[in-house]
């Protein structure tokens, strides 16, 4: 394959916020590595659908993705391939790493792009989608097209960068698209990487009324609840959890099916609030728990009362 000179050129990114109670993760994207002088097209307006911040008695039906998203596309024949990988190298942009399930501390994903005898000024773009991750809503990341001007063979690589903390776990794509039209989707899924953590890495949980928002200190605990409060949080303490520790909660309402909530990947000393919130006549009256997990194994229950 003919390795072409590539010059770095990188593209303004959009950040989206997505908020899951106390964890924050900001999710960004940077175009493609294009060839000297490129004439990029402005990427497309990303709309972002906000994550719930609380788990909600009454769930909020999530519009579901249309059929079109991550569909299968017509692949040119100048597309030979399409890979992900945890890095590329060299001026031709080999990929390093291909996988199709990334690690939530994953800096930078690569979408690499090879094309054979491609026509000039070619547009090539991908756009990158979170289809399915616990408390959040499929939408659009972002959107980045290049022109690839003298065409030819080579790679292409298209990167998706977070800017910190972690990936949400769950299913995402990438579609690839050739001068406007979709040539293929490559689905990826985001995995909680191993953690030795179990149940002694919570040091407290505390039900609570509120939480302080800097810091989710837990505020008037309490274990009877009105039916007219604005949330009832169930605030865990973990102490020196190691890295990839993955915490969720499964709520109990009665006479209704659990409702489960999961955060991001976590690590060290802190508070972290799992937050349930009402539907608009208020909490149903009766007898309620939560459970917390660590790693998927239940870690401590907790019952409370509405009244």
């Amino acid at each position: 394959m003919l390795s072409g000179r590539w010059n770095i050129n990188p593209f303004a990114s959009k950040t989206i916020a997505l908020v899951l109670l106390s964890a924050v993760v900001l999710l960004s994207a940077c175009g493609g590595d294009a060839p000297p002088t490129p004439t990029p097209a402005p990427a497309p307006t990303s709309t972002s659908l906000p994550a719930p911040t609380a788990t909600t008695i009454v769930s909020d039906k999530t519009t579901p993705q249309t059929a079109k998203v991550c569909a299968p596309g017509e692949t040119p024949t100048f597309i030979s391939d399409v890979v992900l990988a945890k890095d590329a190298q060299g001026a031709n942009y080999e990929p390093v790493g291909i996988t199709e399930a990334f690690e939530p501390s994953q800096a930078t994903l690569h979408a690499i792009v090879t094309l054979v005898n491609a026509p000039k000024n070619l547009q090539l773009g991908a756009t990158w989608h979170l289809i399915q991750a616990s408390g959040y809503k499929p939408q659009k990341i972002d959107a980045t097209t290049i022109e690839v001007a003298d065409g030819g063979s080579r790679n292409v690589d298209f990167t998706l960068k977070g800017t910190q903390s972690a990936w949400p776990v769950g299913s995402y794509c990438v579609e690839i698209y050739a001068n406007d039209k979709l040539a293929l989707a490559k689905s990826f899924t985001v995995i909680a990487g191993e953690s030795n953590a179990g149940s002694n890495v919570i040091q407290d949980i505390v039900l609570a009324e509120s939480v302080k928002p800097d810091t989710f200190d837990p505020i008037n605990p309490t274990d009877t609840f009105k039916k007219n409060a604005e949330a009832i949080h169930a605030v865990v303490r973990i102490l020196d959890a190691p890295a990839n520790t993955q915490l969720s909660a499964k709520w109990f309402p009665p006479s209704q099916e659990p409702l489960d909530f999961a955060l991001p990947p976590v690590d060290g000393t802190r508070w972290l609030d799992f937050r349930l919130t009402p539907p608009p006549d208020g909490f149903p009256a009766g007898e309620y728990k939560v459970e917390i997990y660590v790693n998927q194994k239940l870690a401590d229950t907790k019952t409370f009362t509405v009244q």
